[in-house]
């Protein structure tokens, strides 16, 4: 059952300022009950407990990426990371939001062979240097046989994605992934990221 904190407004702006001195991080929420804070919103280094109103350094940077085990079930399995709200994707002027990088990823992929059949099939014969963004098997997703445990995931029946990815390698993977379709990125199918490089 979760549990939900409340603190001062005073109290939580002397934690930031305390975390921050400098005011050079950004914020996002964990939890209920926890805010991440870092000069890299996706990185960060401390965390607030609004509960026990102190800040304390980051236990691991996967700890920080998992947000919700309630959002397990949304995706059809899988940790939920780089959570902001702010991502989105856009098809022929049609926007779709997305709660995260990978979802937006995920959603993107989807959509694109939703609207196309077979993309995801091109899509899978491009590898980058060391990877694949979408295998029909996980364990052909990566060059390296001990990344698939940690960075593949079931995308749809009888497909896989690759999870581990920047905003730019997210956004070049999804740009792919237009051109399979056939579709002109940054015109038919656009993102919250910007253009590919």
């Amino acid at each position: 059952m979760a549990s939900l904190s409340f603190i001062p407004a005073g109290k939580l702006a002397d934690l930031l300022r305390s975390a921050d001195p400098q005011n050079r991080m950004y914020v996002r929420v964990l939890s209920a009950t926890r805010l991440a804070i870092g000069a890299d919103p996706l990185q960060p280094t401390s965390v607030i407990d609004l509960a026990k109103e102190t800040v304390g350094p980051i236990e691991s940077p996967q700890k920080a990426n998992d947000v919700s085990s309630d959002d397990h079930a949304a995706r059809g399995g899988g940790k939920i990371t780089r959570r902001s709200g702010e991502y989105w994707f856009e098809i022929r002027g049609k926007r779709t939001e997305c709660r995260s990088l990978k979802n937006l990823l995920a959603e993107g992929l989807l959509a694109l062979e939703g609207l196309r059949p077979g993309t995801l099939d091109s899509l899978s014969r491009v590898k980058g240097r060391s990877r694949r963004i979408v295998a029909r098997e996980a364990n052909h997703l990566f060059d390296k046989p001990h990344l698939v445990k940690d960075y593949a995931e079931r995308l749809q029946d009888g497909w896989y994605f690759g999870t581990n990815n920047s905003a730019r390698e997210a956004n070049v993977w999804l740009n792919r992934a237009a051109e399979c379709a056939g579709l002109k990125f940054g015109e038919e199918f656009r993102t919250s990221l910007g253009p590919a490089n």
